[in-house]
């Protein structure tokens, strides 16, 4: 019985995904806001030392890709797990428009040139790509994304990436596609497709967004359900979904003024079809100007810009405040807004 027993711990440890580390760049908005914003500086700083998705995208907003691969590939141990977004399809964000302005890539030619470059940078590091946000959902829409091409440019680019043995591929795809069945299986079509060009390991959701894990993991279920396949998972963009409350009373998307700042990175999300939460969107960074928004939508600047009174925000109603006790910072709009609690000390990442 004994022996029984040592076996089914053994077996147990040995099926336990190990403990993989995330690393990537501080974003680069971030040097700047803690020199404009000082109150804000040891919050950002607590983010940093988390990890926040590299982006490599042909926008200025995001800096040099080159530049940006080059140093992240330089400065990450090589027992981590580079983690990286990929955000340079031509007309990119072509339905709402905020994020396709200030691009180089401009073709298909373009874009394989702007992958292969990518490509040459990483070599065989270990790698998680999230790759083109949004790109999938809008396919499974029609319309822009059909007929700017976006499908035959993801496939160029899983083709590409997955040559790197070590590469783990993640499909952006819209949250909002998995709520209907008829939606879910055409999004299972696209991704079923894409997937014969290269090793994709699942989907990417809630990018940029502010759903609740819960209800991401669900949506995940779902698209199991329509791919017919429990293989294939799923990682959660948690940078800014702590609150609930977009499951029952908003479907904002932009710079949402209840929103949170959500549980940390990391590979130990205790739930079977998650296999990371990843911070994907910088928390600060502008959604957009939202000026044709609901009153859920905070006004801001240009997207990618960062936004210090949406930060704010995030991070006096987030994780590290309810959660773990950090001080809050001072909101100058919020007249019961205060520093309660000491900051400064950085959590273990």
């Amino acid at each position: 019985m004994l022996f029984l027993f040592l076996l089914a711990v053994i077996l147990q440890i040995a099926t336990t995904r190990a403990v993989d580390t995330l690393c990537s760049l501080p974003p680069v908005t971030y040097s700047d806001a803690k020199e404009t914003y000082p109150d804000s500086a040891f919050a950002l700083d607590q983010l940093e030392s988390l990890g926040i998705a590299t982006w490599y995208s042909d926008r200025n907003a995001n800096g040099d890709p080159t530049k940006n691969a080059e140093e992240l590939v330089a400065s990450c141990p090589e027992s981590s797990r580079l983690n990286m977004v990929v955000y340079g399809l031509p007309n990119k964000d072509c339905d709402a428009g905020y994020s396709n302005g200030g691009g180089t890539v401009m073709t298909g030619a373009d874009y394989k040139e702007f992958i292969n470059n990518l490509v040459d940078i990483i070599g065989e590091r270990k790698v998680l790509y999230v790759l083109e946000p949004d790109a999938v959902g809008l396919i499974a829409n029609g319309g822009c994304a059909v007929e700017s091409g976006y499908q035959s440019n993801l496939t160029n680019a899983i083709s590409l990436l997955a040559k790197n043995s070590n590469a783990e591929i993640y499909l952006d795809v819209g949250f909002w596609t998995l709520e209907r069945s008829d939606t879910a299986d055409a999004v299972a079509k696209i991704v079923k497709k894409l997937a014969k060009s290269g090793r994709v390991k699942g989907i990417a959701l809630n990018t940029s967004n502010y759903r609740s894990t819960t209800e991401i993991a669900e949506l995940c279920s779902n698209f199991q359900t329509a791919v017919n396949s429990t293989d294939i998972h799923c990682i959660i963009d948690t940078s800014r979904n702590f609150q609930e409350f977009a499951n029952t009373s908003s479907t904002e998307w932009c710079n949402v003024r209840k929103a949170g700042i959500g549980a940390p990175p990391t590979n130990e999300t205790e739930l079977d079809n998650i296999d990371y939460f990843v911070y994907v969107k910088p928390p600060g960074d502008s959604d957009g100007t939202c000026v044709d928004e609901s009153e859920d939508a905070m006004i801001g600047p240009e997207a990618g810009e960062f936004f210090n009174d949406h930060f704010i925000k995030l991070w006096n109603q987030g994780y590290f405040v309810n959660e773990k006790q950090m001080a809050t910072i001072y909101d100058p709009n919020d007249e019961s807004s205060g520093c309660d609690r000491p900051g400064g000390k950085l959590l273990s990442s």
